[in-house]
């Protein structure tokens, strides 16, 4: 870095064990855990879980992810696990549908849809002469 480049504001917390905490965050999440035989549904992972773990801002770990190609690639495959979770879960029930859908919305590139439909019926008023001074 030249004399004319140099940094300002605070350094990086970013570091190799930052990226192999993160790593291990998602590589070792649990999607279910067995409770009297049944496999019940984990929490989601989600970057702010991440960040709350790293004891840092969500908006730190955003900007690790804009900076660090290697850290950038964690957060997706947060966002992968996300999506699969809510997809496998959300099909069998283990989540509540109405949350699947939020998550799966706002999460997700999938939309929630809605079509509706012109009819271009006339629709006829009739003012009576009491109604003329309305």
């Amino acid at each position: 870095m030249s004399e004319v480049e140099k940094q300002v504001g605070r350094p990086t917390k970013y570091n190799e064990e930052i990226q192999k905490f993160a790593d291990d965050y998602i590589e070792n999440y649990l999607e279910y855990e067995i409770v009297n035989n049944n496999a019940v549904p984990n929490s989601l992972p989600s970057q702010c879980d991440l960040a709350f773990k790293l004891k840092v801002h969500r908006e730190t770990i955003a900007n690790w992810g804009k900076s660090h190609r290697q850290f950038f690639d964690t957060l997706e495959r947060i966002n992968q696990k996300q999506e699969i979770m809510l997809s496998k879960f959300g099909l069998n029930r283990g989540y509540d549908s109405s949350i699947t859908k939020m998550h799966m919305v706002n999460l997700t590139n999938y939309k929630d849809k809605v079509e509706t439909v012109n009819t271009n019926q006339e629709i006829i008023l009739r003012i009576d002469n009491d109604d003329v001074r309305l």
